[in-house]
């Protein structure tokens, strides 16, 4: 049973992969079983106490690149412009940095220590949220991708401090 919730996390990496290369007609199904294995995954190890750093990490990277495919799939139909993407992503890219320099000074526990966010997980919400608009009311994706970039903002800003305290709590707990 402690495999479960990295299955889903390994199934939507498969929906990733899958993506591009299935019509655009099953778009929606495919960002429905996404999202419900976002769901599940998280629910179940939390529910069955299953939860472990490599099954955050692995649902963390299942999560970022089935974003990262739809947003470039959809980009590439003409759902929205190219140039929304970096936006859409600002909560993705902050942490992306903060892991890379957390790497770079060798304090890898201080980003690792993160736990997820309400942030974070809003902004993840949301992307769903952006993809199920786009693909069945894309008379509304203006509104939905405002809406998406503000809470992807505030999910940037708020890791975006996170770690810079974990930073300063480091360097108040080296010997000097």
């Amino acid at each position: 049973m402690r495999f479960v919730p990295n299955i889903l996390s390994t199934l939507r990496l498969l929906l990733a992969i899958a993506f591009p290369f299935v019509a655009p007609v099953w778009w929606i199904w495919l960002v429905v079983v996404s999202g419900c294995t976002d769901f599940l995954d998280g629910w179940i190890a939390r529910r069955w106490q299953v939860a472990s750093w490599q099954g955050g990490l692995l649902d963390a990277v299942a999560d970022k690149t089935f974003v990262l495919v739809v947003l470039l799939s959809m980009a590439a139909a003409g759902k929205f412009s190219f140039w929304f993407i970096p936006l859409i992503l600002a909560r993705d890219l902050t942490v992306a940095f903060a892991a890379a320099y957390a790497a770079l000074l060798r304090l890898w526990h201080a980003f690792r220590d993160m736990d997820a966010r309400w942030s974070g997980k809003l902004a993840t919400a949301g992307q769903f949220l952006l993809f199920t608009v786009v693909l069945l009311m894309p008379q509304q994706t203006a509104m939905a991708l405002g809406l998406v970039v503000a809470a992807s903002g505030v999910a940037a800003l708020d890791y975006g401090r996170l770690f810079v305290k974990a930073l300063q709590e480091r360097a108040r707990q080296r010997p000097r």
